[in-house]
C-alpha cells in the first residue's frame, strides 16, 4: 500500500520539537563534542506546513567522519532509504514523542546544505508560503511523488541568488570560531582569514539575522593591514580592548595542589555565588562588560550547558569567600581546559593569593575535567593577571585587538 503524505502546521508541534531536538543535541555532543548540531527542516522553520518529524544535522570533519559514523550508530539505526556515502550518512529514531531524523554531514561537501537551507528558508519568509503551497496541492497524496516534486524545488532553491549568499557566509564562518550566548557573540581565530575574507566576513555578520540584536566582538591579531581598523570603525565597532592569550599542557608534570576550599553551585545558593562574582568583578583590570549579573549568568548557562553548576565555584580561606573560579572544557572540543571567570574579591588581592588559586584551577582543570592543556586570556592592561599565568607555566600564543559592537539601540 502507497504511503500517503499529510501536513499539519508547525506551530502545533513547536513546543515538542524544540524539547525533542535539545534532547538528542544533548546525546549527540556527549558522543561527538566536536561536532556542529543543527535543528534543520520544517520543524525548525517558523510557519511552515510539516509532517511532524524532527531532523538535525550533524557537521563534522572528513577525518572525523568514519568516527562520527561509528558514534551515531551506537545512537540510531541507518536510514535504509538514504543513500550512504564517504561523507554522508542518515539516521532515524521512532522518538516516543516525534519521529526523529539524523543527517550526518561532511563540511563543505555537495550535501552539506541542510542547515543553510534552513536559514534560507527563515530568512525569505515568502519562499515558506511557495512551499507550503506545494505540500498542500500533496496533501493526502502519494509520499513518493511528492518527494520528487518537493527534490525538484529544492534544486532550484539551490540555485537563488539569496541561497548562493547564505552558502558563501557559511564558508567564511567556518574559518573562524564563535562562542555564543544569549546576549553576545564572539568571533574567534580569525587569523585564518585573509584581509578580504575579513571584511566580508563583517558584512556577513551584521547582515545575519541571527546576530541582529547581540553584541558583537572581534578578537582581531596584529596582522590585518591598518586599513581593516578603518573598516571596522567605518562598520560601528569600537576597539575596546587588547587581549593576551596563554596555553599551558596539562600533563603528569602539572602538580595538583589544594590551597583553599571551594564550593559550587551544587552547593551553594545561585544568588550567593553571584553576589560574591560580582565582588570579584569590582575594579578589575579587564574591560568592563555591557551585561549585568543576570546576563553573565545567562551566559554561563547558555554556553556551558546543562552540567553548568559543576565549573561556578566560590574560594574559600578560613570559611570567607575570597574569589570566584570557574573551569569547564571548551564547548565544541573534547580536552581544552578554560576558566570562563578566574578573579579574586577585592579584600584579598595583592596578597599571592592569585597565583595559588590559578594554580588549584588548572589541577581542577586536569583532575576533574579530564583537559589536556589550558588556554587562557587577559586584558593586556591586567598586569597582576600576566604574571600570575608567568607564575604558572603558561605561555604567551596570541595577541588579540578586541572590537566591540553594542546591541542597536531599543532591540531586545
Amino acid at each position: 500500500m502507497d504511503e500517503k503524505v499529510t501536513f499539519s502546521p508547525e506551530e502545533e508541534f513547536r513546543e515538542r520539537a524544540e524539547k525533542v531536538f535539545e534532547k538528542h543535541k544533548n546525546k549527540i555532543q556527549n558522543k561527538l563534542p566536536e561536532a556542529e548540531v543543527y535543528h534543520v527542516g520544517s520543524t525548525a522553520v517558523r510557519g511552515s506546513l510539516t509532517k511532524g518529524d524532527v531532523d538535525l544535522q550533524v557537521r563534522v570533519t572528513q577525518d572525523d567522519f568514519d568516527e562520527a559514523r561509528k558514534a551515531l550508530l551506537e545512537l540510531y539505526p541507518v536510514n535504509t532509504g538514504s543513500d550512504r556515502t564517504t561523507f554522508f550518512c542518515a539516521f532515524e529514531c521512532e522518538e516516543e514523542v516525534l519521529p526523529v531524523g539524523v543527517q550526518l554531514t561532511v563540511i563543505g561537501t555537495s550535501v552539506d546544505h541542510f542547515y543553510p537551507m534552513t536559514r534560507f528558508f527563515i530568512e525569505n519568509p515568502s519562499y515558506i508560503e511557495t512551499y507550503n503551497a506545494l505540500k498542500r496541492r500533496y496533501e493526502g497524496t502519494d509520499m513518493e511523488a511528492y518527494r520528487k516534486t518537493k527534490a525538484a524545488f529544492l534544486t532550484e532553491l539551490l540555485e537563488t541568488p539569496a541561497y548562493q549568499e547564505i552558502t558563501e557566509r557559511f564558508a567564511v564562518y567556518d574559518k573562524v570560531k564563535f562562542v555564543e550566548g544569549e546576549q553576545y557573540v564572539t568571533v574567534e581565530d580569525t587569523r585564518h582569514l585573509t584581509d578580504e575574507e575579513l571584511k566580508t566576513f563583517v558584512k556577513h555578520l551584521l547582515k545575519d539575522p541571527a546576530f541582529h540584536y547581540k553584541e558583537m566582538t572581534l578578537l582581531i591579531p596584529n596582522k590585518f593591514e591598518a586599513e581593516v581598523e578603518s573598516f571596522l570603525t567605518d562598520h560601528g565597532f569600537r576597539l575596546h580592548d587588547e587581549n593576551v592569550m596563554v596555553k599551558k599542557a596539562l600533563n603528569h608534570d602539572t602538580q595538583t595542589a589544594v590551597y583553599f576550599d571551594t564550593a559550587s553551585l551544587h552547593e551553594i545558593a545561585e544568588e550567593e555565588f553571584k553576589l560574591i562574582w560580582e565582588k570579584a568583578m569590582i575594579q578589575s583590570l579587564n574591560a568592563s562588560s555591557s551585561l549585568d549579573m543576570d546576563g553573565h549568568m545567562q551566559s554561563v548557562k547558555g554556553e556551558l550547558g546543562e552540567d553548568y553548576r559543576s565549573s561556578c565555584l566560590i574560594a574559600y580561606e578560613n570559611d570567607l569567600p575570597i574569589g570566584v573560579v570557574m573551569p569547564h572544557i571548551e564547548p565544541g572540543t573534547t580536552d581544552e581546559g578554560r576558566l570562563f571567570y578566574f578573579g579574586l574579591v577585592p579584600e584579598a588581592r595583592g596578597k599571592g593569593k592569585s597565583k595559588r588559586l590559578h594554580h588549584q584551577a588548572l589541577g581542577i582543570l586536569k583532575d576533574d575535567f579530564d583537559a589536556v592543556y589550558y588556554i587562557g586570556s587577559t586584558s593586556s592592561n591586567n598586569v597582576p593577571m600576566l604574571k600570575t599565568f608567568e607564575a604558572n607555566g603558561c605561555t604567551v600564543v596570541e595577541r588579540n585587538r578586541v572590537y566591540k559592537r553594542e546591541k542597536t539601540a531599543g532591540k531586545k
